[in-house]
C-alpha cells in the first residue's frame, strides 16, 4: 500500500513537473511572439518615420558636357550658416543667389573614367586607405583621390565649373536654412557615415540614399564622400561677405570642402559645416559635383 501511494506520489510529480515545463515553454513562445510584434510595429512607426512624399518633379533638370543630370535650383535668398555652429559658420544670414544648376548626383569612379578616356588624365591616388582598395575602383562609387585641381579639369572638360560654397550650401539646404538636407533632424537612414549604420563601411554607390535628398531633390549632400567647391577658405569671410552671389575669400591657401563623408559624425554633415584642406589634397573622404549658372546653359 505504501509502495503504491509512492509511486501515484511519483507519478503525479512527474506529470505536474511535464505540465510545468510545457507551461514554461508556451510563455516563452508567447514573449518571443510578443517581441516580433513589437519589433514589427517599431519597424513599422521608423518607416513612417523617415517616409520621403516630397515632389522633385517640379524641378527642372537638363544634361550638360559629360550628359549627367543636372538640377535648377531657382534664384532668391537663403539662410546661410548656423548660429549654433562652428565660429567660421557666423553669422547667419539671408544671402541671395543668381539660379544655377547642380549635379543631381557626385561624379562617380566610372564618370571620372570616360573623362580620363577622353583626355589621357592621371589616375585619381588615395596615398593611405584602411579598406579594401577595390572600393575605391567600384564604377557607382563616388570618385575620390582627386585634388581640387582634378575637380576643376574635369568640370571644365564637362563645360561646367565647381559650385560656390554659397551654392552648394543652397542646394544642400533649400532656403530656410535646414539643419541637414531632409531636414533639422539627424536620421540614420538618410546618409552614409561612420559606422555600419546604414549598411556601408565606406562609401556607398551615388544615390544610394533617396530619402536623404536635398529639397531640390539633390542627393548626397550629407555624407558619403565630401566635395570641393570653388572658394578659397577664409575663417571670416561670413563677417564680410557680400550679401549677393559671394564669391569667396579673395586670398587664402587653402580651398573649402563640403558635406561630410562616409567618415564622418553626424555633427560633421550638417549643412552649415565647413571644411578646408590644400588643394593638392588627395585622399578617401574627398570627391566632387560641378555646378553651371543658369545664364551660362545654353540647351
Amino acid at each position: 500500500m505504501n509502495n503504491r501511494t509512492l509511486l501515484v506520489g511519483v507519478a503525479t510529480c512527474f506529470v505536474v513537473a511535464i505540465l510545468f515545463v510545457f507551461l514554461i515553454v508556451w510563455e516563452i513562445n508567447k514573449s518571443i511572439e510578443y517581441d516580433e510584434k513589437v519589433r514589427k510595429m517599431d519597424a513599422g512607426q521608423k518607416q513612417v518615420a523617415v517616409e520621403d512624399n516630397r515632389d522633385f518633379s517640379v524641378y527642372e533638370t537638363v544634361s550638360v558636357g559629360d550628359g549627367r543630370e543636372m538640377v535648377l535650383v531657382p534664384e532668391g535668398v537663403f539662410t546661410r550658416g548656423s548660429l549654433e555652429g562652428d565660429l567660421d559658420e557666423k553669422p547667419q544670414q539671408e544671402i541671395y543667389l543668381d539660379a544655377f544648376y547642380a549635379d543631381k548626383f557626385e561624379v562617380s569612379v566610372k564618370d571620372y573614367g570616360r573623362y580620363r578616356e577622353a583626355t589621357g588624365y592621371a589616375k585619381p591616388s588615395v596615398p593611405f586607405f584602411q579598406g579594401d582598395e577595390k572600393v575605391l575602383e567600384t564604377p557607382n562609387n563616388p570618385v575620390v583621390g582627386v585634388s581640387w585641381h582634378d575637380a576643376v579639369n574635369y568640370c571644365t572638360w564637362a563645360g561646367k565649373r565647381l559650385l560656390t560654397e554659397a551654392e552648394w550650401e543652397k542646394a544642400a539646404r533649400g532656403t530656410h536654412g535646414l539643419t541637414y538636407p531632409w531636414g533639422n533632424e539627424f536620421l540614420a537612414q538618410r546618409t552614409n557615415v561612420s559606422g555600419l549604420a546604414d549598411g556601408y563601411e565606406f562609401m556607398a554607390p551615388v544615390g544610394s540614399f533617396p530619402m536623404g535628398r536635398s529639397v531640390y531633390g539633390v542627393y548626397d549632400m550629407a555624407g558619403n564622400v565630401s566635395e570641393w567647391v570653388e572658394d578659397l577658405y577664409d575663417q571670416f569671410y561670413y563677417k564680410r561677405s557680400p550679401m549677393i552671389n559671394p564669391p569667396g575669400a579673395e586670398e587664402s591657401k587653402t580651398r573649402v570642402y563640403r558635406g561630410g563623408s562616409w567618415d564622418a559624425r553626424k555633427t560633421d554633415v550638417r549643412s552649415a559645416k565647413r571644411f578646408a584642406a590644400q588643394p593638392g589634397r588627395k585622399d578617401s573622404i574627398v570627391g566632387f559635383r560641378c555646378g553651371l549658372s543658369k545664364k551660362d546653359y545654353t540647351g
